[in-house]
């Protein structure tokens, strides 16, 4: 089982000012109602003489508790140290478009680095306009920071350009998500290439792409869908269990 670090007394201050500081987006929970959002750490507070942190209130967050008389919430994150965080609180108050929240007792940090790294629905592409051609891969994980993905490309042999060379930096990337709805995109401005090789057990090329230049609308888009897949993933495991 996965160890915990155990973060009390002023550091939780400092995670806080880091999370204003960075704009972190961090995931909010609400058990009792089913509720889940991203959100960011505005500010921290005295209330009555209980420290409090700040977040925007989300859309639909004060219709989702209005019955619930102690609203228990859980907090999760991933850190400037690209280390995950996790805390259990009660909110305060809602003020105008802002959460008043109890600071935690305790934050839990894992030493396990981890960023959501989860395999996309079917048929989720990238694509890359890069040498004058467009090409095209099929995504095999995504995560917060990056993707990987296989060559499918419209120019045939397009693995072996200069474009997909370890250390470069690709472009204006697409990602094309499929849903029910629609095809959802998520746009990144640009990626590092961290390595190319071959997939032994597929022996297809394989690329791993960094993002390193995504805007923060885009970011949050690309967080939510990663909850989504990973709470689609679960419900069709408990389908299967049953």
């Amino acid at each position: 089982m996965e160890q915990a670090e155990i973060i009390g007394h002023k550091s939780r201050f400092n995670i806080f000012e880091q999370l204003q500081k960075d704009r972190t987006f961090v995931k909010m929970h609400v058990p009792d109602m089913q509720y889940e959002r991203l959100t960011v750490v505005t500010g921290t507070r005295f209330n009555k003489d209980i420290p409090c942190f700040v977040v925007d209130c989300p859309k639909g967050f004060a219709q989702a508790v209005v019955d619930v008389d102690k609203c228990r919430m859980h907090f999760e994150f991933i850190g400037n140290d690209n280390l995950q965080y996790s805390f259990r609180t009660t909110a305060k108050e809602i003020v105008g478009d802002e959460i008043w929240i109890r600071f935690p007792e305790v934050i839990n940090r894992f030493q396990r680095r981890k960023n959501f790294r989860i395999a996309p629905p079917l048929g989720t592409k990238l694509y890359i306009s890069g040498d004058s051609a467009k090409h095209e891969m099929s995504v095999i994980n995504v995560s917060q920071g990056g993707v990987l993905c296989t060559f499918f490309s419209f120019e045939k042999g397009s693995q072996n350009t200069p474009l997909f060379t370890a250390g470069n930096r690709l472009k204006n990337i697409g990602l094309a998500f499929p849903s029910e709805e629609n095809v959802l995109m998520v746009q990144v401005k640009e990626a590092l290439v961290i390595r190319v090789g071959k997939n032994p057990e597929t022996d297809r090329n394989t690329c791993a792409l960094q993002f390193t230049n995504i805007k923060k609308s885009q970011e949050k888009l690309l967080i939510e869908l990663i909850y989504r897949f990973q709470r689609d993933l679960l419900r069709k495991r408990l389908s299967n269990k049953s």
